[in-house]
Order: C-alpha cells, then sequence, then structure tokens
C-alpha cells in the first residue's frame, strides 16, 4: 500500500475514472452509464461541493481507485446520510487496501459533515463487493429497491 495518495478527483482525472467505470461495466448488470455523460455530470458535481464529493486514489501517476458519495439529510437522521454511489479500484491493484483507503478517506470526510450514517448498495449478485464491504465494517440493515426509468 505503499505510495498510495487519496485526493480530491480532478477534470484532469475523468479519463482513468471512465476507465475505471468501464470496468465496473464487467461485474455488474444494471450499469447503464455513458462515458460522454461524464464530463458534464462531474462539472454538475464540483459546482454543489456540499452535495458530491469525488476522489480518487491514486498511485505513481495512475488513478487506480475512485469512490463517489452523495450527503444528504432526511427527516429520520438528524445529521444526514453519506451514500456511496461508486466506488471501484482497478482490477491489477485490487487486494492492496486501497478501497478501504477511499472508504476511509469517505468515513472522515462524513464525520467532519456531521453525518449520522455512511451507506453503500450493491446489486444482489455482487457478493465479492457485499463481503468487502462487510469486512470494512457495514452491517446488512436495509433492503434497497430501485426503479429504472
Amino acid at each position: 500500500m505503499s505510495n498510495i495518495s487519496i485526493r480530491t478527483c480532478r477534470n484532469e482525472d475523468l479519463a482513468s475514472v471512465i476507465s475505471l467505470m468501464q470496468e465496473l461495466t464487467e461485474v455488474t448488470s444494471s450499469c447503464n452509464f455513458q462515458s460522454e455523460s461524464i464530463i458534464d455530470i462531474f462539472d454538475e458535481m464540483i459546482m454543489k461541493p456540499d452535495i458530491y464529493l469525488n476522489i480518487v486514489a491514486e498511485t505513481n501517476g495512475i488513478i487506480v481507485g475512485f469512490i463517489s458519495v452523495i450527503f444528504y439529510k432526511t427527516l429520520y437522521h438528524k445529521g444526514g446520510t453519506a451514500l456511496i454511489n461508486e466506488l471501484i479500484v482497478s482490477f491489477t491493484h485490487r487486494g492492496k487496501g486501497i478501497g478501504k483507503l477511499l472508504l476511509e478517506a469517505v468515513r472522515l470526510e462524513a464525520l467532519k459533515r456531521g453525518m449520522d450514517e455512511l451507506e453503500v448498495g450493491t446489486e444482489i449478485s455482487n457478493i465479492s463487493a457485499q463481503s468487502f464491504y462487510k469486512k470494512c465494517g457495514f452491517d446488512e440493515e436495509f433492503v434497497l429497491l430501485g426503479m429504472a426509468f
């Protein structure tokens, strides 16, 4: 895990993030992302830093991990909730603690912002992701249902 830096994602990182997102499509059936829209979506997200946070893991100048989180308020959780939207570590860099570093960065930011909880959802069939999150301290508390449009 030496020589890994965790930092906020920048525009110049987006080509690498798109490559990571393409790796995500190999393990998820519902991934419907279009690389052309990433730049526009990212531009919208950076205009709302109180809601969105995107972080990368970099080693030797190469982006090897990405995490995206949204911070939102609910009536039930006084402080609010941090929801992980994407967490991807390059296939070639898995098992080196990079995912844990990205999770920790988000957890610390959520605490700094006064959030009550950190949540994540995975596809039912993505057992390896579920196992990873459980090893990192997540509990299976809820069922997340979705409706695609």
